[in-house]
């Protein structure tokens, strides 16, 4: 690809690893001779971080692994909120049901918080990608109205918000929260996540995954940054600013711009032409950007356009060029 072209296509943190990362991985990489299942230093500091029992925590490769454990055990007849993340699909690949309630409302993302009576396992990102929010009471009421399924939050931008319902999943069984560190922590290449639920959920879908899921060093990885949550707050904090201040700047300029919490925003074009017109600009001018679904959504047409939030530098050169469209 050319060294010129900024890729904000996927919601990646653009910021490397740093080096204390690097530092860390040593006694991972000489004890990753053997199998290490479910590895108990991380698992541990996961349940301190929560004050979870550490039963209540599994460890997978990705929320996707995560995702697709419970399309295989639950998925008869899974239900998501669109538009939303492509991977709650794969319910379809293992033979499941998927019916897409839409939750568009004018610029905002609107989940109907009722009993879904037939529904096997329902899957709710919040804050949720591509953009739209759920307040803690509303996902609270549809897990509470929603006994007869397994309601699985995806919360792998939770640490952007102050959304996470995590704390109440020892309250119902049949709940279920999807934490990663792609995300949070710039690990998307690590793939690291865990889920957390209720000892016997684990143990129905833990089956649904291999024996040693999760790569040790990637745990390794993970667990070194636990040690160092100042550095990845104030990294959050920075592309939330940034987000921010984008949208304002977008708002300002005569865009129609959805309520976001993750980091990107989605915008919303008068009409399919409308939206490919600005994202074939962007792409002349060396953007790379997610036009429709993309690679990452379901639900959304040509007239949404979902930009990832760069670096200080990416953006600046991001407004300067949208600054100059017609």
């Amino acid at each position: 690809m050319n060294q010129d072209v900024i890729n904000l296509q996927y919601t990646t943190i653009k910021d490397p690893l740093p080096d204390f990362i690097y530092d860390g991985l040593s006694p991972y990489s000489k004890a990753a001779n053997a199998y290490k299942p479910q590895p108990p230093e991380l698992v541990e500091k996961l349940a301190k971080k929560h004050n979870l029992p550490r039963e209540m925590i599994y460890l997978t490769a990705g929320i996707d692994e995560g995702i697709q454990m419970f399309a295989k055990a639950y998925g008869q007849n899974a239900y998501v909120f669109t538009p939303t993340y492509v991977v709650y699909a794969d319910v379809k690949e293992f033979g499941g049901k998927l019916t897409r309630v839409p939750a568009v409302e004018g610029s905002d993302y609107v989940v109907k918080t009722e009993t879904i009576p037939d529904a096997t396992l329902i899957y709710l990102a919040n804050p949720n990608n591509p953009s739209g929010i759920t307040t803690r009471e509303d996902v609270l009421k549809l897990v509470r109205n929603n006994p007869q399924a397994k309601v699985v939050i995806d919360e792998a931008y939770g640490e952007f918000a102050t959304l996470s319902v995590i704390d109440e999943v020892k309250n119902f069984p049949h709940m279920v929260v999807l934490r990663s560190f792609s995300k949070a922590y710039s690990m998307a290449g690590n793939r690291v996540g865990y889920i957390v639920a209720h000892p016997k959920v684990i143990n129905v879908v833990k089956n649904k995954s291999q024996w040693s899921n999760v790569s040790y060093l990637s745990v390794g990885a993970a667990t070194v940054a636990l040690d160092h949550e100042e550095y990845f707050s104030k990294i959050r904090e920075g592309i939330n600013q940034r987000r921010d201040e984008f949208i304002k700047f977008l708002k300002k300029s005569g865009f129609s711009v959805f309520p976001s919490k993750i980091n990107a925003i989605l915008l919303k074009f008068a009409s399919e032409d409308e939206g490919t017109k600005f994202t074939e600009f962007l792409v002349e001018n060396n953007f790379v950007i997610s036009h429709g679904n993309g690679n990452s959504n379901i639900g959304l047409d040509k007239s949404f356009v979902r930009i990832a939030i760069g670096n200080n530098d990416q953006m600046n050169k991001l407004k300067d060029t949208i600054s100059k469209y017609e």
